[in-house]
């Protein structure tokens, strides 16, 4: 499966898009994306969106105004229906990059390799998707796999192997999300959860040693901030690998390929353009 959207910002050599997912917190868009844009002028093909969930929200009409101003295309839907779809919106109007780095509000990206360095990764090993994010929030790790370098006197770089971990920042190469698809729709009625169910597809389908793959001295090119959720999940049983219920037992089926579900399709809104309708929607 694949993206059904031949959009692409950017298209001299190896192309890659940076979303920017967002939901009501708009102070954290302005700390975050003005940063995230200069960095990537930087980046030849790299092409960056923000992805807005959900305009009914107030806050996501602040947000929408602040990317307005600085120049930053955006991914708009009418109303929010958590990060998963926000990605599958990302998928169906933007299916042709050869890679992505889908990235929170609550990241500040501080230096490019956490860009160059998982290109490097994935050329080198042949690992089709890697999570990075707070250390601490691995569980259930394997043995880890050394990397070496360009240069011998550096030594090698280590990546760690686990079974659950998080989706602050995730790197995907256009054939593993072409493989497994979306994000499961069944996340949309909590607004939160699902990366891990769809990392381990990949897992699954042999594209990747472990469904988190974590290079270890990235953590540092990129500043942790955990804000309070804006969806709860009380009245949701929570496992001990911090995983909705829900979610353990869609692992356990090892689902096939799923569609790009959103009930509530994306748009864009190109800088100086207003809003364009995509071509189809999924």
């Amino acid at each position: 499966m694949t993206g059904e959207g031949g959009h692409k910002l950017n298209s001299d050599g190896i192309s890659a898009l940076v979303a920017l997912t967002t939901c009501a917190r708009p102070a954290l868009v302005a700390k975050n994306l003005p940063g995230l844009q200069t960095l990537l002028q930087g980046l030849p093909g790299f092409d960056l969106v923000l992805v807005i969930d959900g305009l009914s929200l107030v806050p996501n009409r602040e947000t929408l105004a602040l990317a307005q101003q600085i120049g930053v295309n955006c991914i708009i839907a009418d109303f929010p229906e958590g990060v998963g779809v926000a990605k599958n919106r990302v998928m169906s109007l933007f299916g042709h990059y050869d890679f992505y780095f889908f990235i929170e509000d609550d990241v500040e990206v501080l230096k490019p390799e956490l860009f160059t360095a998982h290109l490097n990764a994935y050329e080198k090993t042949g690992i089709h998707h890697f999570s990075l994010h707070e250390p601490s929030r691995l569980l259930e790790e394997g043995q880890p796999s050394f990397l070496p370098r360009d240069k011998a006197a550096d030594g090698a770089q280590k990546i760690r192997h686990a079974r659950f971990g998080s989706a602050q920042v995730n790197f995907f190469t256009q054939q593993a999300l072409a493989t497994v698809g979306g994000w499961h729709r069944q996340f949309a009625l909590l607004r939160r959860g699902g990366h891990t169910e769809h990392s381990y597809r990949i897992f699954n389908a042999g594209l990747t040693p472990a469904p988190f793959n974590y290079i270890d001295e990235l953590s540092s090119s990129c500043c942790w901030h955990n804000p309070p959720s804006i969806v709860s999940c009380a009245g949701h049983a929570v496992a001990a690998n911090r995983l909705f219920d829900i979610e353990n037992n869609l692992i356990r089926q090892q689902l096939g390929p799923q569609a790009w579900y959103a009930k509530y399709p994306g748009r864009l809104c190109l800088f100086g353009q207003g809003e364009q309708d995509a071509y189809r929607y999924l």
